[in-house]
């Protein structure tokens, strides 16, 4: 076999992999405890991906050849284990200095899925402390709970038919399945950043994340949470608004994606109902940090956080969902394109994107006249804005539903009222 620029390409491949490992294995950590190994470094670990490139590359004429090659390489690093295991018996070094050989057998093959798996491999490594953390932090009813949560994703909805059941096509098993997934899903995410970076930043990245997909599931969720642990009801609230900001201005993205025009019509009361949610975010972040009551890492079992992953709230708002989906159904039907704002009022109540999408179509068309577009999807929010306020003081309490009901309906009035005078 001559050399040619594919082989040294593989080459450099190998040798790339074998000081990516090495560099890691090489460096101290942060702390004082010397996590090193003084055996293997950069040079060792490149020598043992080469060694393995060569293998593959000798077995391409002698497979005999390159399998006692391989076997002599893993006698080596056992016998250095063996030499080390006193001093330390981790292992860990070890097995990723067979995966380097393995690697660089892979190099003469495959180089790009040989780098793609060095690079995951250097990662794991290198999260050691991470790792070490979430392990002793990690409780088993919340191991379970992730077991449970993927065997609903995994197995169960897989299973479920993707159509309408009923005459009017509110219900689909799949999508009502799907929903109780985002909202655990919600509330579990928003379970585990409360518990490692603490309720007010936790829970406000949870609102942000959520009100990208559906900031009603996120009000749902932090409802239920706030329920169940009233110290969280700032935070929760905290979450939910912020998630309905980002909705606010998720309906101008996608609407200037679709018809700019319409967006300059609704930039005025949906940017007026943006403003003034934030503005309520950052008084209510204020006003929880001068009392101490935003939370923080440390103190998450103080909030006797528990529950990561409940399915009761999600299956109730999920039934709620499917009774607002069919009356808006039945809207449409019998009052189709005569009632826009109707029609708008009814779509609002279960979902703001479907009406939204719809009414876009048509101005860009120019079926539909602007103003009357910007002025049905505006009646959509607000009254998507009312069924979020009804879900908070429901499933949320009085106190979630006040703080979180009073913020959305004033914005929302202020934003019809710019509509009204501009």
């Amino acid at each position: 076999m001559e050399l040619s620029v594919d082989i040294m390409i593989k080459i450099l491949y190998a040798v790339g992999i074998g000081i990516l490992i090495g560099v890691e294995r090489s460096l101290l950590p942060d702390t004082n405890e010397n996590d090193a190994d003084p055996l293997m470094g950069i040079r060792t670990y490149s020598i043992l991906s080469l060694g393995g490139f060569s293998a593959a590359l000798v077995g391409a004429e002698y497979p005999l050849a390159a399998t006692i090659l391989i076997a002599g390489y893993v006698v080596l690093i056992l016998a250095l284990y063996i030499h080390s295991m006193q001093k330390d018996p981790g292992i860990t070094t070890e097995i990723a200095a067979v995966a380097c050989c393995g690697l660089g057998v892979l190099c003469f093959f495959s180089p790009h899925i040989a780098g793609v798996l060095a690079l995951i491999i250097t990662i794991l490594l290198a999260l050691k402390r991470f790792m070490n953390n979430l392990t002793t932090n990690l409780q088993r009813v919340e191991l379970t709970d992730t077991l449970k949560f993927l065997a609903i994703i995994l197995i169960i909805l897989p299973l479920l038919p993707n159509r309408a059941l009923d005459p009017y096509g509110a219900f689909n098993p799949y999508k009502v399945t799907f929903l109780v997934i985002l909202i655990s899903g919600i509330s579990f995410v928003g379970y585990f950043l409360t518990k490692f970076l603490g309720a007010a930043q936790g829970l406000g990245l949870t609102g942000v994340l959520g009100g990208l997909t559906s900031s009603t599931a996120v009000t749902a969720a932090m409802a239920a949470q706030a329920k169940r642990t009233p110290g969280l009801i700032h935070a929760c609230g905290f979450a939910t608004l912020i998630a309905n900001a980002t909705m606010f201005a998720r309906v101008l993205v996608v609407v200037a994606l679709l018809d700019r025009a319409l967006m300059f019509k609704l930039i005025w009361s949906l940017g007026t109902m943006t403003l003034v949610v934030i503005v309520a975010v950052i008084f209510l972040w204020l006003s929880s940090k001068r009392t101490g009551t935003q939370g923080n890492a440390s103190g998450a079992e103080d909030l006797n956080l528990k529950n990561p992953f409940s399915l009761g709230p999600a299956i109730k708002f999920s039934l709620f969902f499917v009774v607002i989906l069919l009356v808006a159904k039945v809207a449409n039907l019998y009052f189709g394109d005569k009632g826009l704002y109707f029609a708008a009022l009814v779509s609002g109540l279960a979902d703001v994107d479907a009406i939204t999408l719809t009414i876009a179509e048509q101005t860009k068309s120019l079926q539909l006249n602007h103003e009357i577009g910007a002025i049905a999807i505006t009646i959509a929010v607000v009254a998507n804005s009312i069924v979020k306020s009804g879900i908070a003081f429901y499933s949320g309490g009085v106190r979630f539903g006040r703080l979180v009901g009073s913020i959305l309906l004033g914005a929302t009035i202020a934003g019809l009222v710019v509509l009204l005078v501009i």
